[in-house]
């Protein structure tokens, strides 16, 4: 667990099911989360039933809980983990609109970055930003990612940014 000053990040717990199928099945959600359908109950199950392993699985997710009323607000993804060129994608959802623009996402982009930095001993985060995605690409600036350059990601411009640690 790493725990800031408003927020922890936890593991998935079973017990995440309901939230994770609302958000997941959320169709305002899909765009930054490159999904393009529902999931059904089946697949998020499957999903919470898998052993979260960076190494083995090249992701990891992590829930954004708030430290006052352990209420579940969003996640934090770890993807594209490579091991050879230390570093790993950072993916952000504050899924529970009431808590967004609250300084919350900044305060869990500066704990991963630490922990990737201290305890994984990374090297390099990046981070897939659609271009229409203003308040994303300001947040990842404001946490000093620079801009890379333009990619094209599930068919679609997406800008790259990179965090050297």
């Amino acid at each position: 667990m790493l725990i800031g000053q408003y927020i922890f990040l936890r593991e998935l717990h079973a017990s995440d099911f309901d939230v994770m199928l609302k958000w997941e099945n959320d169709p305002k959600n899909w765009k930054v989360s490159g999904t393009h359908k529902k999931y059904t109950k089946e697949e998020i199950e499957a999903f919470l039933s898998i052993k979260q392993d960076l190494v083995t699985e090249e992701q990891f997710r992590y829930v954004i809980c708030l430290n006052d009323t352990k209420k579940s607000i969003g996640t934090l993804d770890l993807f594209e983990f490579d091991i050879q060129n230390n570093e790993v994608g950072v993916g952000i959802l504050i899924a529970e609109k009431e808590y967004r623009n609250k300084g919350y996402a900044e305060e869990v982009i500066n704990l991963i970055t630490a922990y990737c930095r201290n305890e994984l001993k990374l090297v390099n985060l990046f981070c897939n930003i659609q271009k229409d995605n203003t308040i994303s690409i300001r947040l990842f600036e404001k946490c000093e990612f620079q801009f890379v350059e333009e990619r094209i990601l599930d068919e679609e411009p997406v800008n790259y940014y990179e965090l050297k640690l």
